[in-house]
């Protein structure tokens, strides 16, 4: 763990692995911790340098109060100037995927391209208020059988338990038990419409098809607006697209970053 104090409201925790010339920036999503990514950051590292951080609500980043999109477009600078980092790919999941386009579109000196995975915010989530419902319960219940069956069902595509029991238990415990951070986000900031579909730069969209919160009409939208851009839909993936198809993504990446000009 390495922390990095940027002003008095937060201390950024931050992890590289790898060194290669090609840079990967990973942004999380919401209040999921950074070791979220392990299995695509570990393929990454083995031929490029990845750089993942806690944002201002999870893990191991300690910080209080609001922040914005933009303050975590600012973390991500920071943390990229503290390492000497001049060039990356920014890869966003989720939230993380706001994030990153404002990232884009705030230091463009810094991204070379944008990758955006299971991102919503445009089209509404399709997830039952039911299922968010008994999710918070079972939370406050502390059943976490009950929790774990409702994180599949609202998260991952039907059977992904059955599928891939390891990859299930593993994201089980990672995100149990679920915790309560002093710093909120303001969604007032930032609004979709100053960020969405405005890259200029090379993009790629991966969205699972069964992904409730970033839907594939998200996708659809993201793709009509952007005018560089690729798109790898995942069957049987959800919201959790990068814990449920690792390997496709990761051969997504890499033929992705092969086509990109030198930089």
């Amino acid at each position: 763990m390495t922390i990095l104090k940027r002003q008095l409201a937060a201390a950024i925790n931050y992890r590289v692995d790898g060194s290669g010339d090609t840079a990967w920036l990973l942004f999380n999503g919401a209040t999921l911790a950074l070791e979220f990514w392990d299995p695509l950051a570990v393929a990454l590292a083995e031929h490029d340098t990845v750089v993942r951080f806690d944002q201002r609500n999870a893990g191991a980043t300690q910080a209080e109060g609001l922040f914005s999109l933009p303050d975590t477009a600012g973390d991500a600078a920071a943390v990229l100037e503290h390492l000497g980092v001049e060039s990356v790919i920014a890869v966003g999941h989720a939230w993380g995927g706001r994030a990153a386009q404002v990232f884009a579109r705030d230091y463009p000196h810094l991204c070379r391209a944008l990758v955006i995975c299971g991102t919503g915010g445009q089209i509404p989530a399709t997830v039952s208020e039911g299922l968010l419902a008994q999710l918070r319960e079972a939370v406050q219940a502390g059943d976490q059988v009950a929790w774990s069956a409702r994180v599949e069902q609202i998260y991952c595509a039907p059977g992904f338990a059955e599928r891939q029991p390891n990859e299930y238990a593993d994201l089980i415990r990672l995100m149990w038990p679920p915790t309560r951070h002093a710093a909120r986000w303001d969604p007032r900031i930032a609004p979709s419409r100053s960020y969405w579909g405005v890259a200029q730069l090379p993009t790629l969209l991966i969205y699972g098809e069964q992904d409730q919160f970033g839907t594939p009409e998200n996708a659809d939208d993201l793709q009509s607006r952007l005018a560089d851009v690729r798109r790898l839909d995942i069957a049987d993936a959800g919201h959790f697209v990068i814990r449920e198809a690792p390997r496709q993504i990761f051969a997504a990446l890499q033929d992705f970053s092969a086509q990109l000009p030198a930089g």
